[in-house]
């Protein structure tokens, strides 16, 4: 295990090497039980979306720094983006935290502000890969790249979004995020179960 270690890789570095058609069936083997619109976006959308820049894709390697032997565990989906906070939907502490980097929204009443948007987040378990890896590591390297990223753009907050089912919600409040409330799925979102999602924010 000491010779070992994780090793990050931007989808778009990945296509510009090996072509689309290689990382294709490079992604193929990603399998996610637990969360199929997970794996659905990384075998079917993930390289169009970092082809436009609508978000960007990191894999997550297990293996050897020379580059030998090694086994994808995760990735996860970034992009930027603004979000809407009511003050009904937070705490007042967390609501007056907003007032310093954000603007108030008259028409909709709610505090308009700039955050990254944690799009996907998921594990892969083809071959038991899953247990390389936990998921507070994963949400962490997340993290700490958007927390990167902001000290280049400016922005204090990091938001994502999840199903309605406590063992998730109670996993990113335990990692310092919050809720603050529902987007109801579009309808092309069909491998999500339920009709809306749990939105939950985080200062960086």
């Amino acid at each position: 295990m000491s010779d070992r270690q994780y090793i990050q890789i931007n989808l778009s570095d990945i296509i510009k090497g090996i072509g689309e058609e290689q990382t294709k069936k490079l992604l193929s083997s990603f399998y996610c039980p637990l969360n199929k619109d997970v794996e659905k976006f990384l075998k079917e959308r993930a390289i169009e979306f970092s082809k436009r820049d609508l978000s960007k894709t990191h894999l997550v390697y297990w293996g050897c720094p020379d580059g030998h032997d090694r086994e994808l565990v995760g990735y996860y989906t970034i992009s930027h983006k603004s979000i809407l906070v009511s003050k009904d939907n937070v705490s007042k502490r967390l609501y007056r935290g907003l007032s310093e980097f954000g603007e108030y929204d008259s028409f909709s009443k709610c505090r308009r502000l700039p955050a990254i948007l944690i799009g996907q987040l998921g594990k892969n378990f083809a071959d038991g890969n899953d247990t390389l890896i936990t998921g507070d590591e994963l949400l962490h390297m997340a993290l700490e790249r958007i927390k990167n990223i902001q000290y280049e753009i400016g922005g204090r907050y990091t938001y994502l979004e999840c199903e309605d089912k406590p063992q998730l919600i109670n996993f990113y409040e335990s990692n310092g995020f919050s809720k603050f409330g529902k987007r109801y799925l579009d309808n092309d979102e069909t491998d999500i179960n339920g009709s809306y999602l749990i939105q939950l924010l985080k200062k960086i």
